[in-house]
């Protein structure tokens, strides 16, 4: 039998039409010799920490860092009916086919179910980016072999390890050290989301440490063959700062004195036609900027929208997708798809007869396409706006648009310059007009195309403006000259919109030439993907991190301090560079290039530097002044360093060998050093099914005989334990002192004083 396995009980219904499934069962459809089945996202998770220590219940950073040596995966208690359902269908398959989402996350989601259900059969990999009728026979006609994407589920694997690894163990270290105690006094530290939060506290920081600077701008209108013409004056270089403002009044005002009412000449009027191509595809990422920016809609809400186009309405392509291009081959397929928009809206119609579908415009690329092409309408016949809400309309208007515009031409147009002098002073205007629309018709009758945001006045910058027809020598009256007190601004708060711009375009935040070439060069190297930075967005609005003040981002006192904390205590999770590095080595995972267990071996070793870290520091809430550091105080800056392992140095670290935890001598288990009051002991990982302990000697588990079993917080010594002949210690109880073994926990005899 040959087993289907979906993502959603949705994806698995449109596949079960097409393989002749149409017997239901209980949780999947069979028929036809084939059976398709589904999970509901993520079946499993990672372990809970205590299941690798059970003392870590109590959040014990002693015990940290953890680091498993066989990771555990767990069915989750809200989907454990599913997934007995899967694995039963998975124990009758001959093959089967992943048939989840076309993605990293989708591969790990199949594979991870079939690993814990024991199949050890064939695969194979159903690839499919949109889901009309169209497009599912042809994926169904070319499966793939499953071990072209197994190591997808690899680099997925590695992904989810790192994330439980960071931010389990520095959240519970950090906790534990700084916290407040309770639910709210949880100090969450992440992978991407700390980075993400360090950016808009940093971005508060500026705006609140702004020192606005007074500076001078001439106004100046030139009366040009009738018409009024603003003009911008290009200020003399000796009057122009740093940052080429005037801030010398009496300079201005001297010039506007000079010229007002005076007549000058053009003596330059440049005109050249230009063309402007339709801008690219949408990606998930560049969509969700769209929205934000025009409509001000949530990047978790596009991300919905899109998830709905795609499974509900069968009007896009897979939303999930850092690509803005197609495949070449996918040109053949633009007919149909046009006819499917004018025919879901006639007032579409009138553009898309005007489209040219002779050749393939940029946005057809096979060099550009990614593991998925750019989001695009499908040619579904029967999409209806009508039934959908109206975020999902508007976000699939969007989408129909910029594919449309892609088949319309260049936008055309021809650009003027020119230069007036007048009274020894220099002046500049630019200006447009209009001669072919092309694309810009795909936006005809849609609300008003997004503006730009003002922007500070440009004392050089010649202004764009309408301008008659003129020429050289024209003349031109100045029938206005005003001075105008201006300051700068601060910079811009974050909107979720340019938020995800700089998660994305992350070598903007990066200091270091170095580093900032690197990330320039990697194709995927910012914070998170596309698919992830809406939920990390959405996290820090849940855990009160960050809120929100009309589409501006602001960090709530809680983000503050953590950041704060961070930065002095472990500043690496707080730069940019550092998650970045991190998706570049999964990308290597993907590609084969790195072995998985390599790169948990480097985390490993950076955890270990960074709980030790934690622990040195001072114990201050979180929000209080702090007493000087144990250590010399950080001279890290954001965006300067390779964090990646500390101060080890990786490439000698790349040579050795992957340092394992000492077996326990009686189960094999590793074991782990434990503290008791101010002594340390090894004990076995596998306590209380296994309470073998043994002497903690430089660090290292020793043997029975070299020392003395630890001891635990005690007022005296006192007789020797019956049971296993180590000292009783005083301890204190519940109902008042007692003699306990000094070899607690191997040993638990006690008896009264």
């Amino acid at each position: 039998m040959r087993l289907f396995i979906c993502e959603k009980p949705s994806q698995a219904r449109e596949i079960a039409r097409f393989v002749g499934a149409t017997q239901r069962g209980n949780g999947c459809t069979t028929g036809n010799d084939v059976a398709v089945t589904w999970c509901i996202g993520h079946l499993l998770e990672q372990a809970a920490p205590e299941f690798y220590d059970p003392q870590l219940k109590t959040w014990n950073i002693d015990l940290l860092p953890v680091l498993p040596q066989r990771w555990k995966m767990e069915v989750k208690s809200g989907t454990r009916e599913q997934y007995q359902a899967v694995a039963r269908m998975v124990a009758k398959a001959s093959e089967v086919v992943i048939a989840t989402d076309a993605d990293r996350e989708g591969e790990v989601i199949a594979r991870e179910v079939l690993t814990l259900a024991g199949y050890r059969g064939p695969v194979r990999r159903l690839w499919l980016s949109a889901f009309d009728d169209v497009s599912v026979r042809k994926a169904l006609a070319k499966l793939l072999p499953g071990e072209k994407t197994l190591p997808m589920y690899l680099s997925g694997m590695g992904r989810s390890r790192a994330d439980w690894l960071a931010g389990m163990n520095l959240t519970m270290a950090l906790t534990k050290a700084f916290g407040a105690g309770g639910k709210d006094g949880v100090l969450h530290c992440g992978r991407v989301q700390t980075p993400v939060l360090a950016l808009i506290v940093r971005r508060e920081r500026a705006i609140a440490g702004f020192v606005p600077k007074t500076h001078y701008v001439l106004q100046a209108v030139f009366e040009v063959r009738g018409t009024m013409v603003p003009m911008a004056w290009k200020m003399p270089a000796q009057y122009a700062d740093k940052d080429g403002h005037c801030v010398d009044q009496k300079a201005v005002q001297a010039v506007a004195q000079k010229i007002l009412g005076k007549t000058g000449r053009l003596t330059k009027v440049d005109t050249t036609r230009e063309r402007e191509l339709a801008p690219l595809l949408y990606s998930l990422g560049s969509l969700q900027r769209e929205a934000s920016a025009r409509y001000g809609i949530k990047a978790q809400a596009v991300l919905d929208a899109a998830q709905a186009l795609y499974e509900k309405h069968k009007a896009t392509s897979y939303p999930r997708t850092d690509c803005e291009y197609l495949p070449l081959s996918m040109h053949g397929d633009a007919q149909s798809i046009l006819s499917a928009l004018a025919k879901a809206d006639p007032q579409l119609a009138r553009t898309v007869a005007l489209t040219d579908l002779a050749k393939p415009g940029r946005a057809f690329n096979d060099a550009k396409v990614t593991a998925h092409h750019a989001i695009i309408p499908t040619g579904n016949p029967s999409v209806r706006m009508a039934d959908m809400s109206s975020i999902e309309a508007r976000v699939y208007d969007l989408v129909r648009r910029r594919y449309l515009a892609q088949f319309l031409g260049a936008f055309e147009f021809n650009k003027t310059v020119i230069d007036l002098a007048c009274e020894g002073e220099h002046f500049g205007a630019t200006g447009k007009m209009p001669l072919v629309q092309g694309w810009k018709r795909a936006y005809e009758g849609m609300d008003a195309e997004r503006k730009p945001a003002a922007k500070d006045v440009d004392d050089m910058a010649p202004l764009e403006v309408p301008l008659p027809a003129v020429q050289v020598g024209d003349q031109a009256i100045n029938r206005k000259a005003l001075v105008q007190t201006t300051k700068t601004k601060p910079p811009k708060r974050y909107t979720e919109g340019t938020l995800l711009g700089a998660m994305e375009s992350i070598d903007k935040e990066i200091d270091d030439p170095r580093l900032k070439k690197v990330m320039q060069s990697k194709e995927k190297a910012g914070i998170g993907t596309d698919a992830t930075r809406a939920a990390i967005i959405e996290g820090l609005f849940k855990r009160m991190y960050i809120a929100s003040e009309g589409k501006a981002l602001k960090p709530t006192d809680k983000g503050n301090h953590l950041i704060a904390l961070i930065e002095r205590v472990i500043p690496e999770m707080a730069d940019p560079v550092l998650t970045a590095l991190w998706e570049d080595q999964l990308a290597k995972i993907e590609s084969g290039e790195l072995a998985l267990e390599r790169f948990e071996g480097w985390l490993g070793l950076w955890l270990k530097e960074q709980v030790q870290k934690i622990r040195t520091q001072p114990r201050v809430a979180v929000g209080q002044t702090p007493q000087p550091p144990a250590t010399a105080p950080s001279t890290y800056r954001p965006g300067t360093t390779h964090a990646f392992n500390g101060s080890a140095n990786p490439e000698k670290q790349a040579q050795e060998p992957l340092r394992t935890a000492s077996p326990c001598p009686t189960c094999g288990r590793p074991l782990k050093r434990r503290m008791a009051g101010s002594n340390s002991f090894w004990g076995c990982s596998g306590y209380p099914a296994c309470k073998t302990t043994l002497p903690d000697v430089d660090g290292a588990p020793g043997r029975r005989d070299e020392s003395p079993a630890p001891q635990a917080a005690t007022k005296a010594s006192g007789p020797i334990c019956s049971d296993c002949g180590k000292a009783m210690l005083v301890r204190n109880g519940a109902r008042g002192e007692f003699w306990g073994c000094s070899g607690y926990p191997a040993c638990k005899s006690t008896r009264g004083r």
